[in-house]
């Protein structure tokens, strides 16, 4: 299966896209990353640390679906790292044209918010993954949930945020997104893990719980240590 890391314009995303990755492994699924955000800074961290659980492979580009995705294993999670939709949005639409699921973090945020549905420039996010649904087979959009990241403890913009993207905005007429429960919080530990073992506990526990939850919902298949 292939699992597409989105993201608009807000930092985090390839820190979540690689703990998750080490996150996928101790759950003892075999995983396999790309690298399709042009800064290449997740095959980067694979290279800079002894510890990565999995080979990265290079594939920014915007022909992923007819040349990477050939190539896939698919018994093994392909996650893939697909950079800021607005700075990438040839390359998003081919990854999102193969995904089996696209998982979009944003900090709780109001400019992240409007990022997803009506940022002042280029388009919404909410609108690029609808529109994938014209390039697959079955003619939907694959399977979306949206994980909150960088959020302070005790903060309450994390549930105003997750009501939000829930319920369609204020009025109800904006797109309405599957909210994980699972929340990144916000620690320096996560936060400097790009290119450094991931050997800290703060790293480890909340990617633990989101690939729970991805498990629970039916999105990844149950291992022999998820029994």
């Amino acid at each position: 299966m292939l699992i597409a890391s989105l993201k608009p314009r807000t930092m985090g995303g390839t820190t979540n896209t690689g703990l998750l990755a080490y996150a996928l492994a101790r759950a003892g699924h075999p995983v396999t990353c790309y690298d399709a955000d042009e800064s290449l800074q997740l095959a980067a961290w694979a290279r800079d640390v002894d510890d990565f659980p999995c080979e990265v492979h290079e594939a920014d580009t915007p022909a992923f679906a007819e040349t990477v995705y050939p190539e896939m294993d698919q018994t093994r999670i392909n996650l893939v790292d697909a950079g800021h939709a607005e700075n990438h949005p040839d390359i998003v639409d081919s990854v999102l044209e193969v995904a089996d699921l696209a998982i979009v973090t944003i900090s709780p945020t109001k400019p992240d918010y409007e990022r997803l549905t009506r940022p002042e420039r280029g388009t919404p996010l909410a609108k690029v993954i609808k529109r994938s649904g014209a390039l697959r087979d079955s003619g939907q959009p694959p399977a979306t949930v949206v994980l909150l990241n960088r959020c302070q403890a005790g903060a309450s913009s994390p549930k105003r945020f997750a009501d939000l993207l829930a319920n369609g905005g204020e009025d109800g007429t904006e797109p309405r997104w599957n909210v994980l429960t699972t929340r990144i919080p916000r620690r320096e530990g996560i936060a400097s893990a790009v290119g450094f073992p991931c050997d800290k506990p703060e790293r480890r526990a909340p990617y633990d719980a989101l690939v729970t939850e991805l498990t629970k919902l039916g999105h990844l298949p149950v291992t022999r240590r998820g029994v």
